[in-house]
C-alpha cells in the first residue's frame, strides 16, 4: 500500500515571506478603513450643518421645518433622524441648502432622488425666463455620503460642498 506524504510544503519562490506578510497586512488595513467608514456620520445634521452655515450665507434665508421639507421633496421624513432645510422667501431665487440625516443609509438613494427630482423641476420652471437662477441650479451639488444627504443650490456650492465634507 502506497502511503502519500501529509506534509505539504508550501513553495515561496516567487515571493518572499516579508512580501506575503506586507500584502496581507496592506488587505487588513483596507478591510478596516472600509469598515470605519461604513454608515455616515454620528454628527447630528445640526452639527453637520453648523460649519456649513457659515460657508453659505444663510442670513437672507429662512430655516425650514421637517414638515415643510417633506413638502418640498417628496420624500417620508420619519427615516429621517435630523433634516436643516433653508431656502429663499424669494420665489425668484433658487438658493437652497439641504442635509438630511438618515436612520438607515439604505434610504439615502431614495432622498436623493426626492432632491434630484426637485432639482429638475426648479430647472424646467426657471429655465425660459430666469436664465441666471437657471444657471446656479445647472451647478447644483447633490452628494450622498453614508447616512446623510446633501443639497446645494448656490452661488459658492462647491465651496459649501467642501465645508460639509470637513464637517462629517
Amino acid at each position: 500500500m502506497d502511503k502519500k506524504p501529509t506534509n505539504i510544503k508550501i513553495k515561496l519562490d516567487k515571493y518572499s515571506v516579508a512580501e506575503i506578510i506586507c500584502a496581507v497586512a496592506l488587505l487588513v488595513f483596507i478591510i478596516v478603513l472600509m469598515v470605519s467608514n461604513a454608515g455616515g456620520t454620528k454628527k447630528s445634521a445640526d452639527e453637520i450643518a453648523a460649519p456649513v452655515i457659515k460657508v453659505m450665507d444663510v442670513s437672507k434665508m429662512d430655516k425650514k421645518s421637517a414638515a415643510v421639507t417633506e413638502k418640498t421633496f417628496s420624500f417620508d421624513r420619519a427615516k429621517a433622524e435630523g433634516i436643516v432645510y433653508y431656502t429663499d422667501d424669494n420665489v425668484m431665487n433658487v438658493s437652497e441648502l439641504l442635509i438630511v440625516k438618515l436612520y438607515d443609509e439604505a434610504d439615502a438613494e431614495e432622498v436623493r432622488a426626492a432632491v434630484a427630482k426637485r432639482v429638475e423641476n426648479q430647472k424646467n420652471l426657471f429655465k425660459n425666463y430666469a436664465p441666471d437662477q437657471y444657471d446656479l441650479l445647472k451647478a447644483s451639488v447633490i452628494e450622498v455620503s453614508g447616512n446623510t444627504v446633501f443639497y446645494c443650490t448656490a452661488k459658492n456650492a462647491d465651496d459649501v460642498l467642501k465645508a460639509f465634507k470637513k464637517a462629517l
